[in-house]
């Protein structure tokens, strides 16, 4: 009896063995970094007329990357990075996108305001989208001329 239930024990691992037919290996993979960077007068805002305004709107900055191909997209991975003081070498940071950061500020009152800034990014085939958003909206409420600054990113592709 132990034979048999050795024999059937040993049966069921060799069957759970079986190699997943959907798995693909790769021998190696090409890995490519961009640098790209958005100056101050690249963003661009959501909002398209005065009556889409208070609609949870945000700052955006379209670059082209014919890099990122059909088979990138399909079968690659495609990251990227907020890059903070690169030639520094102290300060020098990535961070992986999205970013959210909370911060504070005293405003123009001398009151604390807290807010989220959310940094985050899409992309598509050819194209890349990098996107700002700050939780408190006051580029809605007081000042809908306010930019977010010039911004440094590095997208990286692995294929």
């Amino acid at each position: 009896m132990k034979k048999i239930l050795f024999l059937l024990c040993v049966t069921c691992a060799l069957v759970a063995c079986v190699s997943n037919p959907t798995y693909v290996e790769q021998e190696g993979a090409t890995l490519k970094t961009i640098k790209v960077t958005v100056r101050a007068n690249e963003w661009s805002y959501t909002q398209q007329g005065d009556e889409d305004q208070f609609n949870n709107n945000y700052f955006y900055a379209v670059v082209d990357m014919p890099e990122i191909t059909e088979d990138v997209f399909d079968y690659g991975e495609v990251k990227a990075y907020a890059v903070f003081d690169r030639n520094s070498l102290t300060y020098a940071r990535k961070h992986l996108l999205p970013y959210v950061l909370h911060a504070e500020e005293k405003n123009v009152y001398g009151e604390w305001v807290f807010y989220t800034q959310t940094i985050d990014f899409t992309y598509g085939i050819g194209w890349a989208e990098f996107n700002f958003r700050m939780s408190d909206f006051a580029y809605e409420n007081e000042d809908v001329t306010i930019n977010p600054p010039a911004m440094e990113f590095d997208i990286v592709i692995t294929y």
